[in-house]
């Protein structure tokens, strides 16, 4: 029997904010409680937004807040050959082909229209898109529930390597989260529509495809998703324990009304007694800081 193993994979833009701790907590809790390993990938292949000194940050707040990891962090940037390997793959089977629509020209068509599909021999300055065909993609999410989406109605082919090189998030997730020593991923539910890309990849690919859990996604007052993109605010380490209650309240947990003066072990040692990730609710939730009593 495959030992249970889940994963954190955050990007080095900025610091942990309480949106990712709570899908950092909520895929450690999974895995642990499973008596599984907890792995952490750190999602570096975009260049562009890398910050200086995040990944020292996100590092330093796992260990403040006491989730720890198992085994090396791994790199996406140190991957780029199974990348490359799995893109090679998907050429020879007829599966790609080259787009050299620019965003202006697809600017207000959410679904691909096809119009590069027949230029499948490389072309320079041109990113990779993969044809979906008729694929349907179904699953069940431990939290979300059945889901199922055709994909070229949903987003049409989309692309798996990048104009400017890059190889895209879909593939490089696809394969990494494949790997069948991965068995549960729990992440951000604003993820969850990325989902059906992926299994679908990694079917093609003949991976592993893992069970999937999507926790709400925690909203500003505005209504918008708490990210490093709209500034949220980045973790006090200082108050890690009461940090780390503060999501489990939005996984539905109920801790001891003294559990913020704890340390962040007895924190996590307490609700690995009591979590389980098909009674963690689903949907978004308004973020407002403060007391969790």
């Amino acid at each position: 029997m495959i030992e249970a193993a889940g994963r954190f994979a955050p990007s080095p833009s900025g610091p942990l904010h309480i949106g990712s701790l709570l899908a950092a907590t909520a895929s450690y809790l999974d895995a642990r409680s499973r008596g599984g390993r907890w792995r952490l990938r750190i999602d570096d292949l975009d260049s562009y937004r890398i910050v200086a000194g995040a990944e020292d940050s996100i590092l330093e707040a796992l260990e403040n807040h006491e989730l720890n990891w198992d085994g090396p962090v791994i790199r996406q940037s140190e991957r780029l050959d199974h990348y490359q390997h799995a893109l090679d793959a998907l050429a020879d089977m007829g599966q790609v082909f080259y787009c050299s629509c620019s965003r202006r020209d697809l600017r207000g068509t959410p679904i691909y229209p096809g119009c590069c599909r027949s230029q499948t021999k490389p072309v320079a300055d041109a990113a990779i898109r993969l044809h979906v065909g008729e694929a349907e993609v179904a699953f069940t999410d431990l939290i979300a529930g059945k889901q199922s989406d055709r994909l070229a109605h949903s987003c049409g082919d989309f692309v798996i390597r990048r104009r400017d090189g890059l190889m895209a998030y879909q593939l490089a997730t696809a394969v990494d989260d494949g790997d069948p020593t991965i068995t549960h991923v729990v992440r951000g539910g604003d993820l969850l529509d990325n989902t059906a890309r992926q299994i679908h990849l990694m079917s093609l690919l003949g991976l592993s495809v893992p069970v999937y859990a999507h926790v709400r996604t925690l909203l500003s007052e505005d209504g918008k998703k708490l990210s490093k993109q709209t500034h949220a605010r980045a973790l006090d380490n200082a108050t890690a324990a009461a940090n780390l209650v503060e999501t489990l309240v939005f996984l539905g947990l109920t801790p001891p009304h003294d559990a913020a003066r704890w340390s962040p072990s007895e924190v996590l040692e307490w609700a690995i007694g009591h979590f389980e990730v098909d009674t963690v609710p689903s949907g978004t939730v308004i973020y407002r800081r403060g007391p969790v009593f």
